[in-house]
């Protein structure tokens, strides 16, 4: 029977497991409300994930060729969007009221935010190494202000940002969520557009995500409309919980609904079920499922390879890719990014055309982009924070490096971060404009002070003349140290080129995809290898009962991406440089074991292969 889940109304909590058609129905709601209800477009507002899955459903529903789905221009919601753009655009709204004004600048880079948060520790009286819980705080968007050692730090990294009329990547929700809070008239006109609130991926937001949802959908809770599957929450690193979907009628409302989606049409009964019995085997607490149905029935059972090392586990993969192409895709998930050489080195080996988007593209020619924005703009203090940076962790200003193990050495490279830091302080209080113009006024009471100001001067001066770029290139160089060695150079623009060929669209086509068990949210192919399922890799040692949970939900995610083959790896020995521990002891065979996973799965869903040395 055909699912019309999409015409109920809500408040309504749609469980979709993977391949359960989860974008389908969100877009079936949104014809049903324009189409059969007459609901205004205004009033609906639809949360993605991503900015892929937000262009994603824009492009379904204006796709005549897919006629079920297809929604006319006017018609079509004006906000389908992520959390974060929504949230930005409320900020717009009333900026001073967080003490910010229109030309908003939002710190992206995970580096930097490390950065000012170190320097705000250091402000508030404490070690830089504190500032790391205070970044994990705010990206769990649970603000309960204290007056702890985390709450001193945050106040005064806001006040960084503040003073540079910048926000960063999560204060675009719990600003947006203040200013709700605050202005009852922004309150009304995001509540009107919101009166249809449909949510994607619901298993993955945080505190300050269920706390926007909550305010915007509070005047009509019979709108809103999430969609998610407590098995695939994995994002407990960024203050994702399962617990917002699990209580989804204790927060919204008692009157709520849950229901399933019931039909698989990706998976065949094998891989689901076998997915299943490991996240059910380590997830007590997750929310009970109706028995799926299937597209297909019967497939391939899991194929559990049991192989010598590494170097065979590659092997046996490339057979497995050159059997499935050219008519099939091909996914190979990775642990972590050591996993990746042997593959890589053996799908190279067969000339076999893979997307690897594993190896970081570098910091090299970003960090000199930075730059390049600090020299158009003297005023751009958080650029020239960025810059500094570099230039501290360059050896030849006398700074000890951030690998010293010794205590004096630690010590007086904290010292030197102080005086860094403590620039702040005259552009918080508005005694300078800028960054560069506090470490101006300040270049004659202090070596590091007068190092760093002479260096930034002369790269002024190159940059301004304008006549000898390879000298401005060499003092950048120099003075950044972007690249250690001429190969890290080369590597890193391979790199990107390579990216920006994926991206604009190569002219060949690719169907095998390496990527991280963390990155296969989203993806899907017809044949999935999963590399490394051993004991001390995945689960990891030493779990909680809550990480294991977690773990057999990535478990879940990972075996789920594949429609037609699954294939399960695990080592009888492995490279140290995999392992990240010893796994060998005199007189014993390598210390590895297969996941206790693979053993939660019952037989009759998997197939052992044990392959010799």
């Amino acid at each position: 029977m055909k699912s019309e889940l999409y015409k109920m109304s809500g408040p309504l909590l749609i469980l979709a497991g993977p391949g359960t058609g989860k974008t389908h129905h969100i877009i079936k709601r949104i014809k049903y409300l324009v189409e059969e209800r007459n609901i205004p477009p205004e009033k609906i507002t639809v949360i993605t994930f991503t900015d892929a899955a937000a262009r994603n459903m824009q492009d379904r529903i204006s796709d005549p060729a897919e006629l079920e789905l297809f929604i006319s221009r006017e018609k079509r919601p004006g906000m389908i969007s992520t959390m974060h753009s929504l949230g930005y655009k409320i900020l717009r709204e009333k900026p001073s009221v967080v003490g910010l004004h229109r030309s908003i600048k939002v710190v992206y880079s995970n580096r930097l935010r490390d950065i000012l948060v170190g320097d705000a520790a250091q402000l508030a009286g404490f070690d830089r190494a504190y500032g790391e819980e205070t970044g994990k705080c705010r990206q769990f968007g649970n603000c309960n202000p204290s007056d702890d050692r985390k709450c001193k730090i945050c106040q005064e990294y806001e006040k960084i940002l503040r003073s540079c009329c910048a926000i960063d990547y999560d204060d675009q929700i719990l600003l947006a969520c203040k200013i709700l809070e605050q202005e009852p008239e922004v309150l009304r006109k995001y509540s009107s557009c919101c009166e249809h609130l449909l949510v994607d991926e619901y298993q993955d937001i945080n505190a300050g995500q269920f706390k926007l949802i909550s305010l915007l959908s509070k005047e009509k809770r019979s709108g809103l409309f999430v969609v998610g599957d407590d098995d695939q929450s994995i994002y407990s690193w960024r203050g994702g919980s399962p617990q917002f979907i699990r209580n989804f009628k204790d927060d919204i409302d008692p009157e709520a609904q849950i229901k399933s989606l019931e039909k698989s049409f990706r998976c065949h009964r094998y891989i689901l079920e076998g997915a299943i019995s490991v996240v059910t085997a380590y997830d007590k607490n997750r929310l009970p499922k109706a028995k799926y149905e299937y597209e297909r029935e019967i497939g391939k059972k899991i194929q559990v390879h049991n192989v010598p090392s590494d170097e065979k586990e590659a092997a046996t993969v490339r057979k497995i890719i050159e059997r499935a192409l050219s008519s099939r895709t091909v996914l190979v998930l990775l642990p972590h990014r050591g996993f990746c050489r042997a593959i890589v080195e053996e799908l190279r080996k067969g000339k076999i055309q893979f997307t690897a988007p594993l190896t970081p593209v570098g910091e090299g020619l970003p960090l000199i982009s930075v730059l390049s924005q600090w020299l158009k703009d003297n005023s751009d203090s958080l650029s020239f924070r960025e810059c500094l940076e570099s230039f501290i962790d360059n050896p030849v200003f006398g700074v000890p490096s951030r690998f010293s193990r010794k205590p004096e050495k630690l010590k007086e490279r904290e010292k030197a971060f102080s005086k860094i830091s403590n620039l702040w302080k005259y552009v918080i209080e508005k005694t300078s404009d800028s960054f560069w113009k506090a470490l101006e006024m300040r270049r004659d009471k202090d070596d590091l002070y007068s190092k760093a100001f002479s260096t930034f001067d002369q790269l002024r001066r190159l940059y301004y003349s304008q006549e000898e770029p390879a000298l401005f290139i060499a003092e950048v160089v120099k003075t950044l140290v972007p690249w250690k060695k001429t190969r890290q150079l080369l590597e890193e623009v391979d790199c990107w080129v390579e990216t920006s060929r994926q991206i604009g669209g190569a002219r060949y086509r690719r169907d095998v995809r390496l990527a991280t068990l963390q990155g296969a949210k989203g993806l899907e192919a017809d044949v999935v290898c999963i590399i490394g399922v051993e004991e001390g890799i995945l689960p990891r040692s030493g779990s909680s009962s809550e990480g294991l949970a977690e773990q057999s939900r990535l478990m879940f995610v990972s075996m789920t991406r594949a429609s037609e083959e699954l294939h399960m790896f695990h080592a009888r020995k492995r490279s140290g440089h995999v392992m990240f521990k010893s796994i060998y002891k005199k007189g014993r065979p390598p210390d590895i074991q297969p996941s206790s996973f693979i053993k939660s799965i019952p037989n009759e869903y998997k197939e052992d292969k044990y392959h010799p040395a």
